[in-house]
């Protein structure tokens, strides 16, 4: 995988794949619970209008960010991108 971050956009991020795909990374709305994350944990990953999945803190009692893949079955992306794109998001957001 190479995933890259293209750029800022709209509030959130472009990231781009070698063969053209895009992943759009959108700020969650500051709704309850998500008012009270982290800046780098309230995102949601949107691939094609689709909700692909979320970078999260929410469920855990340590803190700790998860990435959750929403898509009914692998596609053309799977949990190994937005693991990759969630990286790079943290590190963006630093």
């Amino acid at each position: 995988m190479s995933w890259k971050i293209a750029e800022w956009i709209c509030g959130g991020f472009k990231a781009e794949r070698p063969d053209g795909e895009l992943v759009f990374v959108y700020k969650r709305l500051d709704w309850s619970p998500s008012r009270y994350m982290r800046a780098y944990s309230a995102y949601e990953f949107r691939w094609h209008g689709l909700a692909a999945g979320r970078l999260t803190t929410e469920n855990t009692w340590q803190k700790r960010a998860q990435v959750l893949y929403t898509l009914d079955n692998p596609r053309i992306i799977n949990e190994v991108d937005l693991l990759e794109i969630a990286g790079l998001v943290a590190k963006a957001m630093n």
